[in-house]
């Protein structure tokens, strides 16, 4: 599904705009990487951040959903709101 969503993102103009990569995983860990890079890389895309990736069993974490709103709040300047 993110694959798909990838591919249809690439002909959005998405060049210079803010964007953000995240997601949990229960597992390996690796899709928020490869979307960041693809966002970066091919899309060239203003990245804010680094991947924020989460364990599954850490999402109710307080620290965790601190690091969250903060990404947030980094997105929103960015996007000027």
């Amino acid at each position: 599904a993110m694959k798909k969503m990838l591919f249809i993102a690439e002909g959005g103009g998405l060049n210079k705009k803010p964007g953000a990569a995240f997601g949990t995983y229960g597992w390996s860990g690796e899709a928020p990487i490869r979307i960041y890079e693809t966002m970066k890389n091919i899309f060239e895309m203003d990245m804010v951040g680094k991947p924020f990736r989460v364990k599954t069993s850490d999402i109710t974490n307080p620290d965790v959903k601190e690091q969250a709103e903060k990404l947030g709040r980094e997105i929103a300047k960015r996007i000027g709101t």
